[in-house]
């Protein structure tokens, strides 16, 4: 069995990842350019898998088994994810919100870590 701590770092490492592949593939988008987009790419993907896997790790570690039971950090967490793993589409085909998704993806990496760290449930 996989302790806690080991699912957190994964889950910070995907993070992490994820975090990197998306700034790379705007700067990427942005100067047009096609090198290391593939390399993008391919690090968003995996830092998706490994964060939503590691997170359903955690969950179980904290007891919460099957989706009726989450509270709301859960939901709003998973939502934050779902949304930066498809962001990646919209940076491609509309690259005028570049600028905006400069700092919109790391609030919404924030909001995930304060929900997270905060446990914010109503």
């Amino acid at each position: 069995m996989i302790p806690y701590a080991a699912y957190k770092v994964l889950h910070l490492i995907g993070v992490m990842f994820l975090l990197l592949s998306l700034g790379a593939y705007l700067i990427l988008s942005m100067n047009k350019s096609e090198r290391g987009r593939k390399l993008a790419a391919m690090t968003h993907g995996i830092s998706v898998l490994i964060i939503l896997v590691a997170g359903f790790g955690l969950l179980a570690r904290l007891g919460f088994f099957g989706a009726s039971g989450w509270p709301l950090w859960v939901w709003v967490k998973l939502i934050i994810w779902l949304i930066l793993a498809v962001i990646i589409a919209l940076i491609k085909r509309v690259p005028s919100l570049i600028p905006v998704l400069w700092f919109l993806i790391p609030a919404l990496a924030g909001l995930a870590a304060y929900m997270a760290v905060y446990k914010i449930d109503f």
